[in-house]
C-alpha cells in the first residue's frame, strides 16, 4: 500500500532522493577535506567514488517504483507524440478500426439482448413450451420451415396433458384473443392473452400490486377479471392505483381489474396488454380445433428428454381414445429460450460472423499501414537498438502506439455502434426480432468492445512490431534514406492483402446469395394485387353480437357504409389477413366418396371472407361465382375453393356443384366457385389447398376489413373509420395500414438481414481495395528509382502500367481462389435462410468474382498511373 502511495508521489520522491544523493556525496567530500584535501579535489574524489549518479538514482527508484507500469505510461506518451506527428495516418487508421469495432459492437448488442441474456423469469431454464406434432400426411408448410413440427393443441388435449403427465410442476394454456377496450377514453383494441391461472406461476413473476388469477376464476362461466400490463395501466388509466377493484369494459362486458404486472413483464415474442382467464372446460368438443399454445414448468431434476417422453406417452393414450382427431399425432417439448430465439439465432450469428470478418479486414489494413510506417522508421528503431534498447522494449513501444490506435478506434466505434443500433432497431417492425426492445449499449457490450480493441492491438500491432524489432542496427544505419525504406515486411504485406481479398469475397458471395434470395421472395407471384388496399383489424364484440345472424348483419352493414365512402372502390372482410404468418385449418371429406378411415380425413386451410373479397384483393375467379347477398344462413352454405385445392382433390373433375362435409362451424356445403391460388401465410410458402367460406354463413368474432381505394390508402383511412363508427361508435380498430405495408412487414427481417450483410460486404470490398491500393502505391513509391532507370533505358509507360497491374493480379488471384474455396464450405450455413437459390449458385460466385477482380484492377490502375508519370531525371537526381 505504501508503494502504491509512492507511485502517485513520484515528483516529490525524486526530489527527496536527489537530495539524499547530494547529501551523501557532500558528507564524503567533507571527510576527505578533513584529511587534508582541498574542497575541489574532495568533491571530485567523492563523486568519483560514488559512481554514476544517474545510474544510482535509477536503481534506487526501482526499489520503490512500479517499473513496468511507469514504462507502459512512458511508452504511451511517446506513442501519442509519434501519432500526433502523423495526423493523417492516425485518423485513417483510427477510422478504419472504428468502422470494424462499431459494426461488431452493434451486432453484438443484438446478440447480447436476444441470445445471451437469460429470460427475465426465475428458473427460466425450466420453463418450456409444449407442442403437438402433426402426422406427415397433414401438410404443415404454412407454419414455415422452422415450425413444421410445432402445432397448437386443442382444449381437450390440454386438459389431458395437464392431468396425465408427471414431469411438470405447472402447466398453462395460452390463446391470443384481441379485445375491444372502452369506457376509458377512445375505444381501442388491446392485445390480450387468455391464459390459465397457472400462467403467472409458471413464469414466477408476482404482480406490481393487486393480485393474479386463482383457480376459482379460471373455470367455465367464472368471474370476469383482468390483469393489466404496466404500459396500458400508465397510458390508458394514468397510473392510478385506484383502478384495482374497478370495472372496465372489454367487448362491452364488465371485467374487474384485480392487478397490474410490473414494467417489462411479457412473454417473449408474444406481447400482451391485458390477461384474462381462459376458463377451459374439459367437456369441449374436439371440433373446436387446435388453437392453444401450452406453457409449462419442469419439476426439479426433470430433463427435456424425460418430459418429452412423458408427454408423448400421454399423446399416444389420447390418440387411442379419440382417434378421429388425434390419430398418429405426437408431441414435442422446447425450452422457452429455444422457442424465443430459434428463428433468429442463425441470422444473428451469421451477421456477427460477417462483422468479425470486416473487423479482420480492417485490422489487416491497419497492420499494412503500420508495416509501411515502420519501414520508414527503420533508422529510428536501429538507433534505439544501438543505444541499448532491448528487443522487448522496442516491441513494447510499437505495441503502445497500436494500443492508442485501437482504443481511439474503439471509442469512436462505440459512437458508431450507438447510431447504427438505433437505425437497426427502428428498421424492425414489432416482433420481427424477439426481445429487440431490450437492445442497448450496456456494460457487457462495452466490455466486448474493450476486449475487441485489445484483440485488434495484438492482431495488427504484434506482427509489425516483431518484424521491425529484428532490425540490425549497423545495416540500417548505413542505409540511405531511400534504400532504408526498401526492406522488410513486403511478403507480410502481400499476405495480408491476399487474406483481405479472400475474406471480402466470402462476404460478397454471402451477401449476393441473400440478396438474390430476398429478390426471389419479394418477386414471387403471391396471387394478390396489394396496391391501393387499406386494411383495418378488429374484433366484433360478442356481448352485442353473440348471435351469429346478428354478427353477420353487423359486418354486412359496416361494409355497406364503408363502400359508400368517397374514394372507396370496393370493400370486404377476411378473418385472417394474408402475410400474417398464420391461417386456420381443419379436415373435410367429399360427400360423394366413401368416408375415409377414422382419423384420416384430408385437411385444408380455411379462410372466411365476405362478398367482393376476391375483387378487392385482385384474385381471379376461374370458375363459378363469388359469394353474394343470397348466401345466407337459411340456405345451404356455399364454398369457394382455390386452384391448389381443385388440383389436389379434383385433379380431373370440375369441382363446381360438388359437396363437402366439413369439420367446422358449418358441417357441409356446396362448391360454387374456384379462385386462383394465392399465398396466405408467407411469401416463401407455396399456395396450400384452401376452402373459402362466407362470413354471412360462418361468421367469426374477429377479422379485418380490406378496402380498395382510388386514392392512397392513408387518404381514405379517416373516412373509413368514421363510417365504421356510424354503425358502432364503440367499435375498437387496430393496425390501420396499407396491404403493401403488411407484405413489407412480413419480410422485414429478411430485408434487414440482406441489407446489413450487403453493407458489411461492401465495406469489406472497399477495405480490401484500399489495402491493395496502399500496398501497390507504396511499392511504386519504393521503386521510384528503379522505375526511373527503366524509363531512361526505354521502357514505355504502358509497360510500367502493365507491370504494376500484374503485381495487383498476383495478389488478387490467390485471394479469389482462396475465397472461392472457403465459400463453398461456409455458404452451407446460409441454406436455411435462402429461398429460390442454392448456397452454390454459380451465377453469384461468378458475378462476385468478376466484381472483385474489376475493383482490384481499378485499385491497381491508380498507382500504375503514378508509376507511368515518374520523371526519370528527377528520380535519379533525388537518388
Amino acid at each position: 500500500m505504501n508503494r502504491l502511495r509512492q507511485f502517485f508521489r513520484r515528483s516529490s520522491l525524486d526530489r527527496e532522493l536527489d537530495g539524499e544523493i547530494a547529501a551523501h556525496i557532500q558528507e564524503m567530500a567533507d571527510e576527505l577535506m578533513e584529511s587534508g584535501m582541498s574542497r575541489e579535489d574532495g568533491l571530485l574524489t567523492a563523486r568519483t567514488r560514488f559512481g554514476n549518479r544517474t545510474a544510482v538514482f535509477e536503481q534506487s527508484r526501482e526499489v520503490w517504483s512500479f517499473h513496468t507500469i511507469e514504462s507502459f505510461f512512458r511508452d504511451l506518451r511517446m506513442g501519442a507524440r509519434a501519432l500526433r506527428r502523423t495526423p493523417l495516418f492516425t485518423a485513417g487508421a483510427a477510422l478504419t478500426l472504428a468502422l470494424g469495432i462499431g459494426a461488431s459492437a452493434a451486432i453484438f448488442s443484438l446478440i447480447n439482448a436476444v441470445l445471451l441474456r437469460p429470460l427475465p423469469f426465475p428458473q427460466s431454464d425450466r420453463i418450456v413450451m409444449l407442442w403437438e406434432r402433426p402426422p406427415e400426411r397433414i401438410s404443415t408448410a404454412a407454419l414455415g420451415p422452422s415450425r413444421q413440427h410445432r402445432n397448437p393443441t386443442s382444449s381437450l388435449n390440454f386438459v389431458d396433458w395437464r392431468d396425465r403427465t408427471h414431469s411438470f410442476a405447472a402447466m398453462a394454456a395460452i390463446s391470443r384473443f384481441p379485445m375491444g377496450l372502452s369506457g376509458y377514453g377512445s375505444p381501442r383494441e388491446v392485445e390480450s392473452l387468455q391464459v390459465s391461472a397457472a400462467f403467472f406461476h409458471v413464469l414466477g413473476v408476482p404482480p406490481l400490486f393487486g393480485r393474479i388469477f386463482d383457480t376459482t376464476e379460471d373455470v367455465p362461466n367464472g368471474p370476469r377479471v383482468v390483469v393489466l400490463s404496466y404500459p396500458l395501466w400508465q397510458e390508458q388509466f394514468g397510473g392510478e392505483r385506484s383502478i384495482v377493484g374497478r370495472d372496465v369494459l372489454l367487448h362491452d362486458d364488465p371485467y374487474k381489474v384485480i392487478g397490474v404486472m410490473p414494467e417489462g413483464f411479457d412473454l417473449p415474442a408474444d406481447r400482451a396488454e391485458i390477461w384474462v382467464p381462459i376458463q377451459i372446460t374439459g367437456r369441449a368438443s374436439a371440433s373446436e380445433g387446435r388453437y392453444l399454445r401450452v406453457l409449462a414448468k419442469l419439476k426439479p431434476g426433470v430433463s427435456i428428454a424425460q418430459a418429452e417422453t412423458d408427454l408423448i406417452a400421454a399423446e399416444h393414450d389420447i390418440a387411442r381414445e379419440r382417434p378421429a382427431f388425434n390419430r398418429d399425432w405426437s408431441a414435442t417439448v422446447l425450452t422457452l429460450y429455444e422457442q424465443t430465439t430459434g428463428d433468429v439465432s442463425t441470422a444473428l450469428l451469421l451477421l456477427f460472423g460477417a462483422v468479425m470478418v470486416v473487423m479482420l479486414i480492417a485490422s489487416g489494413n491497419v497492420a499494412n499501414l503500420l508495416l509501411m510506417r515502420s519501414t520508414h522508421r527503420r533508422r529510428e528503431i536501429a538507433l534505439r537498438a544501438a543505444l541499448g534498447a532491448s528487443r522487448a522494449r522496442i516491441v513494447a513501444q510499437l505495441l503502445a502506439e497500436s494500443s492508442l490506435l485501437s482504443l481511439s478506434g474503439g471509442a469512436l466505434g462505440i459512437a458508431f455502434a450507438f447510431l447504427g443500433l438505433r437505425a437497426i432497431v427502428a428498421s424492425l417492425p414489432a416482433l420481427a426480432v424477439p426481445r429487440s426492445e431490450a437492445v442497448h449499449i450496456d456494460a457487457r457490450v462495452l466490455a466486448f468492445s474493450l476486449a475487441l480493441s485489445i484483440f485488434t492491438t495484438l492482431l495488427f500491432g504484434l506482427a509489425p512490431a516483431l518484424s521491425f524489432s529484428r532490425t540490425t542496427p549497423g545495416a540500417a544505419l548505413k542505409e540511405n534514406s531511400t534504400r532504408a525504406t526498401s526492406g522488410g515486411g513486403g511478403r507480410m504485406r502481400g499476405l495480408l492483402v491476399v487474406s483481405e481479398v479472400a475474406l471480402s469475397l466470402i462476404l460478397l458471395i454471402g451477401a449476393g446469395l441473400l440478396s438474390r434470395s430476398f429478390r426471389n421472395e419479394v418477386g414471387v407471384n403471391h396471387g394478390l394485387r396489394i396496391d391501393h388496399i387499406l386494411t383495418l383489424r378488429m374484433f366484433f364484440a360478442p356481448a352485442r353480437y353473440a348471435n351469429d345472424q346478428r354478427r353477420a348483419r353487423y359486418v354486412e352493414e359496416m361494409l355497406a357504409r364503408v363502400r359508400s365512402v368517397p374514394g372507396v372502390l370496393s370493400a370486404s372482410s377476411v378473418d385472417i389477413l394474408p402475410m400474417l404468418g398464420t391461417v386456420s385449418g381443419s379436415v373435410f371429406r367429399r360427400s360423394d366418396r366413401p368416408e375415409p378411415p377414422e382419423g384420416y380425413w384430408p385437411a385444408a386451410d380455411y379462410v372466411i371472407v365476405s362478398p367482393q373479397y376476391f375483387s378487392v384483393m385482385g384474385i381471379p375467379l376461374l370458375r363459378g361465382r363469388d359469394f353474394n347477398e343470397r348466401d345466407t344462413m337459411s340456405l345451404e352454405p356455399s364454398i369457394i375453393v382455390n386452384q391448389a385445392f381443385a388440383d389436389k382433390f379434383f385433379p380431373s373433375e370440375n369441382p363446381l356443384g360438388k359437396r363437402l362435409d366439413l369439420d367446422w362451424a358449418i358441417r357441409h356445403g356446396v362448391i360454387v366457385g374456384m379462385a386462383a391460388s394465392t399465398r396466405q401465410t408467407d411469401l416463401k410458402v407455396a399456395p396450400e389447398p384452401t376452402i373459402f367460406l362466407s362470413q354471412a354463413q360462418s361468421p367469426r368474432y374477429f377479422g379485418a376489413l380490406v378496402v380498395r381505394t382510388a386514392l392512397a390508402p392513408s387518404a381514405a383511412a379517416r373516412g373509413v373509420e368514421d363510417a365504421i363508427r356510424t354503425v358502432d361508435p364503440d367499435q375498437a380498430i387496430s393496425h390501420i395500414e396499407s396491404m403493401e405495408q403488411v407484405v413489407s412487414d412480413s419480410v422485414a427481417r429478411q430485408r434487414l438481414e440482406s441489407l446489413l450483410l450487403a453493407i458489411f460486404a461492401v465495406l469489406a470490398l472497399v477495405l480490401a481495395a484500399v489495402g491493395l491500393y496502399s500496398v501497390l502505391a507504396y511499392s511504386v513509391a519504393l521503386r521510384t528509382r528503379e522505375i526511373g532507370v527503366r524509363m531512361a533505358l526505354g521502357a514505355s509507360p504502358l509497360q510500367l502500367v502493365r507491370g504494376v497491374v500484374r503485381d495487383g493480379f498476383g495478389l488478387m488471384l490467390p485471394g479469389i481462389a482462396a475465397g472461392l474455396a472457403a465459400s463453398l464450405v461456409l455458404t452451407r450455413l446460409l441454406d436455411s435462410l435462402l429461398y429460390g437459390v442454392t448456397p452454390f449458385d454459380p451465377l453469384t460466385y461468378a458475378a462476385v468474382s468478376l466484381l472483385l477482380l474489376f475493383v482490384g484492377i481499378f485499385a491497381s490502375w491508380l498507382p500504375a498511373r503514378r508509376a507511368a508519370a515518374v520523371d526519370p531525371a528527377g528520380s535519379l537526381r533525388a537518388e
